[in-house]
């Protein structure tokens, strides 16, 4: 299989370029990497090392650095106007082969050489499309030269993970009913009604209601309390049934009138109420007086919505 030349500067892009060869080791597999640092021998002649390691490989990859064009040797003197200059040798004999693919790698924001700033037997590579990897891309970067390297290298892409099970799917709630619904649009809550659902439960105590508004008619002082709760079945003239549940001094209602289904809360003041309640969604208020043996109810009601208004009387069947 043929590999992959890593060429760089030391003095540039050493750190870039070992990064580069650890990221392409993982995500090609198998694939040979020459890196001098890491694939010469002690002892080896670095020239020969560099021209078997060309020879067996497809593809060079050139990284090139802000400062790998600049570099200077102890003399002052650039090191790539040296021809034995190691990285220049790299390249010219890559450029030589045919069978390789010479593709420059800008890292650390640089930017390509032009043919200007080359000795000739180097010239070719600026006509090279490079890549460029940067850090905050650099995964995305790296991904995009590694498909890049299967083409040149004829390698078949990496095996795609097996899909997922598809998840069950979630159980189809129960669709809540049209009172309930009414009860969370109001802020009722949902232990009050509940308590209407199964007589069995025992309440929990009732929050403050909010204000109610100021009532529909000018009604007389408080008088005492009525005597004994009014949770219990009542009906009004027109057939409607509702059930109330009174916890201290609020109420909690529901139930069915000939125009459509009610709910509401209500507030106990000795023997008036004052209502917040709606039909089919459709906002009442009310206030009423209690009879003193508890049994009676009479008032009116009024709708800020549509104006309706009317006077309303209840008595307790249960």
């Amino acid at each position: 299989m043929k590999g992959i030349f890593i060429s760089y500067r030391r003095q540039d892009s050493q750190s870039a370029a070992g990064r580069l060869a650890d990221h392409l080791r993982d995500a090609m597999a198998g694939v040979p990497i020459f890196r001098d640092v890491e694939t010469i021998e002690p002892g080896v002649d670095f020239v020969e090392a560099i021209g078997r390691a060309l020879q067996s490989c497809g593809v060079l990859l050139a990284v090139i650095g802000p400062r790998w064009s600049s570099a200077t040797d102890t003399n002052g003197k650039r090191r790539l106007d040296n021809p034995d200059d190691y990285t220049r040798l790299e390249i010219a004999t890559a450029l030589q082969r045919p069978d390789v693919r010479v593709i420059p790698v800008l890292v650390e924001g640089a930017v390509m050489p032009g043919g200007e700033e080359l000795p000739d037997d180097l010239k070719p590579l600026s006509r090279r499309n490079a890549i460029e990897l940067t850090d905050k891309r650099w995964e995305f970067d790296v991904s995009t030269l590694g498909e890049t390297l299967r083409k040149a290298l004829d390698i078949d892409p990496p095996p795609k993970p097996p899909p997922q099970p598809k998840p069950a799917p979630e159980p189809v709630k129960p669709k809540m009913a049209a009172w309930k619904k009414w009860a969370l649009g109001l802020g009722i809550p949902l232990f009050i009604i509940g308590a209407f659902v199964s007589e069995q439960e025992v309440p929990e105590p009732l929050p403050p209601s909010p204000p109610l508004p100021a009532p529909v008619y000018n009604n007389p002082q408080p008088s005492a309390p009525v005597q004994g709760p009014l949770t219990g079945i009542w009906q009004d003239g027109e057939g409607g049934q509702y059930k109330l549940l009174q916890q201290g001094f609020q109420l909690a209602l529901q139930g069915s009138s000939p125009h459509g289904n009610v709910i509401g809360t209500g507030q106990i003041n000795g023997n008036q109420i004052g209502m917040n309640y709606t039909i089919n969604g459709v906002p009442y208020q009310a206030a009423l007086l209690v009879s003193p043996d508890g049994l009676r109810m009479s008032g009116q009601y009024r709708s800020p919505a549509n104006g309706d208004a009317g006077v309303v009387g209840l008595v307790r069947v249960q």
